[in-house]
């Protein structure tokens, strides 16, 4: 990856974190359009709905508990107005279609393989929105029905656009829901089926986010208080390991270059009027309009009123 690309994250927790991090060093990145999904079925729905740009009509959403949403959706997108719930699902569909089809870059993050399906329509829903339990039947994803459904849409994906590179992970983040044994089924399910896709397809890879977690930061000071999610130490590491393995080493270089910036736009100096402050913010300035020359399609409004000032 470099600065000049564009690129989609989707899934779950662990594409939203790596999209933040990628964003707050100013690459082309776009989270979640459907916001978190968790099962391969869902987010390779997501994926079609945009790759098609077929919008939601009301038909489609649900009232549940006083708000109007989407099985395909993340409940941020719910609403107790039926019309402004759909105008919040279709807007981020269109920015999703559009993000899908000028990506150099896809990555999609697999949760679990556990999944839920609609009793009265037979559908895999990605959120069961607090609906009652006995309105879905549960059940786990083989590794054949995932690998399956991720070369068709790796294929279609390609047939559209050849040089889309997509990197597929597995989230370290454990379902302790579907308690310890359950949880490992599902986790094995989706390296199995990933590992199918990468022999299958063309220009996609794997990053091994889950095993560094498992096997490289096993002690508990690497999780957060819920023993579940890993610390802010734990994703710093993972991130580093993502820079080293995804971003070119000329993109490296601009990262460390923006991200000096901007720790010096968050310096507060004690006496903004001395000398050595004015010449701080002057070295400042050259450095920001040397990168805004070198990457003028990337937004530093935010940086320019700051140093400019």
């Amino acid at each position: 990856m470099g600065y000049e690309h564009k690129i989609l994250l989707v899934g779950s927790c662990f594409a939203v974190s790596m999209a933040a991090r990628l964003q707050g060093l100013k690459f082309a990145a776009v989270s979640n359009p459907f916001g978190v999904l968790y099962n391969p079925l869902s987010v390779a729905q997501s994926v079609q709905i945009m790759a098609e740009k077929r919008l939601l009509t009301e038909g489609d959403l649900h009232h549940e508990q006083g708000l109007w949403c989407s099985y395909t959706h993340h409940s941020r997108f719910a609403s107790a107005d039926k019309q402004e719930a759909l105008r919040k699902i279709n807007e981020s569909i269109l920015h999703g279609a559009w993000a899908l089809k000028t990506a150099d870059f896809l990555v999609v993050t697999l949760g679990t393989a556990w999944a839920y399906r609609l009793k009265k329509t037979g559908e895999v829903v990605a959120n069961c929105h607090k609906t009652s339990a006995k309105e879905f039947d549960r059940f786990l994803l083989s590794p054949s029905e995932i690998s399956a459904t991720l070369c068709e849409m790796v294929g279609s994906l390609q047939g559209k656009n050849p040089q889309l590179q997509i990197i597929f992970t597995v989230s370290p983040i454990r379902h302790w829901k579907d308690g310890a044994h359950g949880n490992q089924l599902s986790k094995a399910a989706l390296l199995l089926a990933v590992e199918e896709v990468l022999q299958r397809t063309q220009n996609t890879a794997y990053f091994p986010a889950y095993e560094l977690v498992m096997d490289e930061l096993r002690d508990y000071r690497f999780y957060a208080a819920d023993m579940l999610h890993p610390s802010e130490v734990a994703v710093e590491y993972i991130w580093e390991k993502f820079v080293q393995a995804a971003v070119s080493e000329n993109a490296q270089k601009t990262m460390a270059e923006i991200k000096s910036l901007l720790a010096a736009k968050q310096h507060r100096p004690f006496n903004p009027d001395t000398a050595e402050h004015h010449d701080f913010l002057r070295k400042q300035r050259i450095k920001l309009q040397q990168l805004a020359q070198q990457y003028p399609h990337i937004n530093w409004e935010d940086e320019l009123q700051y140093f400019l000032a």
